[in-house]
């Protein structure tokens, strides 16, 4: 009797420190952005070297139904400053658990799965200002994919 109240202590405080970490933390849904997704070397380009760096460092994404418009005021992105010119009806939530993913990439992968535009803005001395983001509309059914009967 002794043996299994000192078994069942055990698997309770093994509990107890496991659940205070993020390992049984509800798990994004998964969405369309591929980590490794391929970026036109255009998008949001700038002759501003320290910023090119930035944009291109690997870092770790958790962001798990987090509205659009937020991701700006949140890891990784604190600090760049955007404006939306034509905003989505209803602001798309942004789903992402990925490790070694760039600023850029990220960027690029949900401006494609919402259907958004987005472009950079500099100041005359060539130094970023802002991101512009423009919303496509809803009416292109294929929301920033490739159409297939366009592929065949």
């Amino acid at each position: 009797m002794p043996r299994t109240l000192a078994r069942l202590l055990a698997a309770a405080l093994v509990t107890l420190a496991f659940s205070g970490c993020k390992l049984f933390l509800e798990k994004p849904t998964p969405s369309l952005i591929e980590p490794r997704a391929a970026v036109p070397r255009e998008f949001l380009f700038s002759w501003h070297e320290p910023y090119n760096e930035w944009m291109d460092a690997p870092v770790r994404v958790y962001y798990n139904k987090v509205p659009l418009d937020q991701i700006f005021s949140e890891a990784p992105f604190e600090g760049l400053s955007y404006r939306f010119i034509e905003q989505p009806e209803d602001m798309p939530l942004v789903s992402v658990d990925t490790l070694g993913i760039s600023r850029r990439q990220l960027l690029w992968s949900v401006a494609h799965d919402n259907n958004l535009q987005m472009s950079l803005k500099t100041l005359p001395d060539g130094q970023p200002s802002v991101v512009i983001i423009r919303h496509r509309g809803d009416n292109n059914t294929y929301r920033g994919r490739v159409d297939p009967v366009l592929t065949r």
